[in-house]
This record gives structure tokens, C-alpha cells and sequence, in this order.
């Protein structure tokens, strides 16, 4: 890490071979950076392809030697593409409300079987399960209906093949690991620690550090990257600690409390975008940065970047991108990082990591 880099410890090292109260859960670690910590961006040159097959991409996921791409489309919801071969594969998810069927995909991650993988249809609240070769068909495979108590959810990833880390819409909570049936297993840290005014509610506080919940392959670390504050929580599953890496900026951004619509809600006073986007590897997390307004992220003078740190928190590379993104995924058996681009003709770029800088 660059010494330069300010590392500050909220509470003391948490005790080793235990496992970590209530109380102890609440407590983080956090870990301040900026600019001048980052190392020497390395720039990388995208390869971007011409698949004519889908229209309007949404997101990406690197499924061992396939990609699958979603679209919000009235035709078949997600694409299967071969990466060795740089050809299509084969469509699969049925636009509907019918059995196997799906209508919004609102995430997609890897299944616990080698090759399938999950969609989550946010309108339908239910998870689809799809292989990539051993099947033909565009309907799911298997579908799984999450209970009542998944209305109140926000955010989620799978913890294990019988549980959930979620996020709910409201409670001091912050992260919470859930049986499929909706019962709380375990909760990790509080809202109140992320902002120092007590007068702010659980749900305001909650949504401008909104973000995606990603998992590591073994599921035993869950990310977090801000879309609206510049912070990534890194929560170890296991010992039940939080750590919070926050920077380039480090600032909370300029908000109001409405209650226009009868409930607390926050009015972000600003289109500054932070973190994009965020993978959860093996060892390694990669954060989309913008730093920007949204309506300027395609300004190839401000290039977007990806920050990649360890779960310590130390900072390992920055790099610059020639295409601006909507949505990433990170193949790190072969060191390539494929994207969705935003612009006139969104499709499928790659940008291969220097072998060194893996």
C-alpha cells in the first residue's frame, strides 16, 4: 500500500477465533484514500464486437468460456455468446408472466453449478436458473418464488445455495443474511455509523449509499460499491466485519429529506455519479469509477476508470478505459474484463489486463 495512503481504524482489531458479537457486527473499519494514493493508471484498449443479435444490453456476466448479456427487450431476456469463438450461442429467456418465464432482469450471477446461472426478475420477485449447454430451452430451468418478506428487500446476492445477504428498504440494518423462507439469519453493521447526524432516517441514509450487492466465488466476502457516495463496504461473512474503503472524494454528497410522497425520502441535489459498478473476485475487487455527472460519462477527455483493491483495502491497479460502460464482469482465469458500452451502438467490448498488472 502507498504510504501515503491513510488508514484509519475506527475500533480496535476485533478479537481472533471467535466469532463476533452483536455488538462487535456494528463496528467498521475504515480506510481513506485519494487521488494521490492511486497508483499510474494503466490504459487499456478496448475490443469492442458487433453482435447484431440484441438491441438495448443492460447487463453482463462471464459464465467460464460464455457471456451472458440481458436487454429489456418483448423477445428472449438474455444472450449466451461463446467467448473463444466470438460467436453467438444461443438466446434463452422467455419474455412472460407464464411458468419458466421472467419479465424484468434486474441481476445476474453466477449459479453453483458449473455453467448456469441466475436472473433475478425484480417485477416478479423471483429468481430463474438457466444452463448454458445442457438445455435448449427458453424457459428457466428452475424457478424459485421468494417469500413475502422479500417485498421489503432492495438489494441481493446469494450467501449460499440456501440463503440470501440482503438489504431491506428500511431498518437500521445494513446488511442481512436470509433463509429462502425470508428468516433472518444474521445482520452486519448500521446506517447510523455512515453518517454522524442522528436525525436522518434508517431509508434516507440507506439510499445514498446505494449500490449493488456483490459476492466473491466462495461467498464468504459481499461488496458494496456507492453509485451516489464514492465508498465500497467489503463485509467478511465469516468474522462479521465490515470494512469501508472511501475515496477518491470522500464526501457525502448534498441531499434534502422529502416527504412529498408521505414517507422520508432522499433528494440527492446533484447528478454526480461515483462508483458504477463493482465485481467481487477471488482475491480482488474492481470498482467502475465515473466521478462525474451521468450526462457527461461518455467525455473521452475524463476517461472512466476501474480501481482495483485487495480486501484489505489496499489499492493494487488503476485503469483508464477508452469505452465508457454501462455494465461489467471480470474473467480472471484468462485476465479480461468484458463491458457493456454506452454509446450510440452499445455492444460487447473487452479489455484484455497486462499480465503484470494481474
Amino acid at each position: 500500500m502507498n504510504n501515503n495512503f491513510l488508514t484509519f481504524i475506527v475500533f480496535l482489531v476485533f478479537g481472533l477465533g471467535c466469532s463476533p458479537s452483536a455488538e462487535e457486527k456494528g463496528k467498521e473499519a475504515i480506510v481513506i484514500f485519494d487521488e494521490k494514493d492511486l497508483p499510474p493508471a494503466i490504459a487499456l484498449k478496448g475490443k469492442k464486437y458487433n453482435f447484431t443479435e440484441f438491441l438495448d444490453p443492460r447487463r453482463i456476466l462471464c459464465v467460464g468460456d460464455f457471456l451472458v448479456v440481458s436487454e429489456k427487450t418483448n423477445g428472449d431476456l438474455l444472450h449466451i455468446l461463446d467467448i473463444k469463438s466470438g460467436k453467438y450461442f444461443r438466446s434463452t429467456g422467455k419474455n412472460g408472466f407464464g411458468p419458466g418465464e421472467a419479465t424484468y432482469v434486474a441481476k445476474l450471477e453466477q449459479a453453483f453449478e458449473k455453467e448456469s446461472f441466475w436472473s433475478y426478475d425484480l417485477e416478479q420477485k423471483v429468481f430463474s436458473k438457466y444452463y448454458i449447454k445442457d438445455s435448449t430451452s427458453k424457459l428457466a430451468e428452475t424457478q424459485l418464488r421468494l417469500g413475502e418478506v422479500m417485498y421489503y428487500v432492495w438489494k441481493m446476492t446469494w450467501a449460499s445455495d440456501t440463503s440470501l445477504m440482503v438489504s431491506m428498504v428500511d431498518g437500521n440494518d445494513k446488511y442481512l443474511e436470509v433463509s429462502l423462507q425470508g428468516d433472518t439469519l444474521n445482520t452486519f453493521g448500521t446506517w447510523d455509523s455512515m453518517l454522524d447526524r442522528k436525525d436522518i432516517p434508517y431509508n434516507v441514509i440507506s439510499s445514498i449509499h446505494q449500490g449493488e450487492i456483490m459476492a466473491s466465488p466462495d461467498k464468504s466476502k459481499f461488496i458494496v460499491a456507492g453509485r451516489i457516495r464514492d465508498y465500497i463496504d467489503v463485509l467478511d461473512k465469516v468474522s462479521g466485519r465490515i470494512l469501508s474503503i472511501r475515496g477518491p472524494v470522500d464526501e457525502i454528497p448534498e441531499f434534502e429529506v422529502d416527504y412529498s410522497q408521505g414517507y422520508p425520502m432522499a433528494a440527492v441535489l446533484s447528478d454526480r455519479v461515483s462508483y458504477f459498478g463493482s465485481f467481487a473476485g477471488e482475491n480482488l475487487i474492481y470498482a467502475l469509477y465515473i466521478g462525474k455527472d451521468y450526462k457527461i460519462i461518455s467525455d473521452f477527455n475524463n476517461l472512466n476508470r476501474i480501481f482495483v483493491f485487495d480486501y484489505k483495502g489496499n489499492i493494487v491497479n488503476q485503469y483508464t478505459l477508452d469505452y465508457p460502460l454501462a455494465s461489467f464482469t471480470v474473467d480472471e482465469e484468462n485476465g479480461i474484463i468484458y463491458g457493456l458500452t454506452i454509446d450510440q451502438n452499445p455492444n460487447v467490448v473487452a479489455f484484455k489486463i497486462p499480465e503484470k498488472a494481474c
